[in-house]
């Protein structure tokens, strides 16, 4: 079994405040870059390694510390044991981060989205995506009395 991470970028050691040149309000945009990787299942298995665990504990701690985030987790098979893994790895996320369900997505591709995947994916059967998108948030200081 492998473990892949893609990410191309840390939210947590770039700077995350970004100031533009006009904005309503004096308002502060703060952009979470997106944040994307890849875990694999063993064959015809749903149990999650400690190895996936320290991937999902980094996803996990970012949907806490940034409560405006949210996650997608995508897989490209369908029956049964698809379910088990999404809801493996929804699951581990909701309860050890107490993260609320409505920020945790899960999703099953098309056949056409699948075709395309397997082109530039050897182990695309056990592959789970966890996608974070790009999130841009404006915030509001309570001491200016602005957003």
């Amino acid at each position: 079994m492998a473990i892949h991470s893609f990410s191309q970028t840390n939210p947590i050691s770039h700077p995350l405040v970004t100031e533009l040149n006009y904005y309503p309000e004096q308002g502060m945009l703060v952009t979470f870059p997106t944040h994307y990787d890849v875990i694999y299942f063993e064959n015809n298995s749903s149990q999650l390694t400690i190895n996936m665990k320290t991937i999902l504990n980094n996803i996990g701690y970012l949907l806490d510390t940034y409560k405006e985030t949210y996650l997608v987790i995508t897989l490209h098979t369908s029956g049964d044991l698809a379910y088990d893994r999404l809801y493996s790895v929804a699951d581990y996320i909701a309860m050890q981060f107490k993260i609320e369900q409505e920020r945790i997505q899960i999703m099953l591709t098309s056949q056409e989205e699948t075709k395309h995947y397997k082109q530039y994916e050897k182990n695309w059967k056990n592959s789970t995506e966890l996608i974070m998108p790009k999130t841009i948030i404006v915030t509001y200081d309570p001491e200016l009395g602005m957003y």
